[in-house]
C-alpha cells in the first residue's frame, strides 16, 4: 500500500512538472449573418491563436466583392477583394508581447459588399 501511494505520487509530480504553464482560451460570438471564434494557446508573455470567421448563409453561392474584417478597433484587419469561401481565418501569434485577457470581450466589426456587422466574442463557458 505504502509503495502503491509513493508511485501514484511519484507519477502525479512527473505529470504536473511537464505542464509547461499553456493557458488555452476560447471566444465566440455572433451577429445575424456571421459567427466568429478565436481559439489561442497563450503562456505569460506569448500568444499563438486563430481568429475564424463563417458566414451563416450559405445557402447559395458564396462571392464576396470585398470583404474587411476588423478586430478590437483596427488592432488586427484583414481586407480581401473577390474572395469566395464561406470561412475566413486569421492566425495570429506574438512572442514577448500582453497576451490576451480571455476576461475581456473581442470587438468585431465585419464589412462586406457594402453591409456591415458588428458583435463581440466572450470567452465561451
Amino acid at each position: 500500500m505504502k509503495k502503491t501511494l509513493i508511485i501514484i505520487i511519484f507519477l502525479l509530480s512527473v505529470l504536473v512538472g511537464c505542464s509547461n504553464g499553456d493557458k488555452y482560451m476560447k471566444l465566440s460570438g455572433e451577429s445575424d449573418h456571421w459567427k466568429g471564434e478565436y481559439v489561442a494557446t497563450a503562456t505569460e508573455d506569448s500568444e499563438n491563436g486563430t481568429y475564424t470567421f463563417k458566414y451563416k448563409d450559405v445557402a447559395s453561392d458564396v462571392f464576396f466583392k470585398t470583404l474587411e474584417i476588423s478586430i478590437n478597433d483596427g488592432e488586427t484587419k484583414q481586407k480581401t477583394t473577390n474572395y469566395n469561401e464561406p470561412t475566413v481565418e486569421i492566425q495570429t501569434a506574438c512572442s514577448g508581447c500582453s497576451v490576451t485577457n480571455e476576461s475581456m470581450p473581442i470587438h468585431i466589426t465585419i464589412n462586406w459588399d457594402g453591409n456591415e456587422e458588428s458583435f463581440t466574442l466572450k470567452q465561451s463557458k
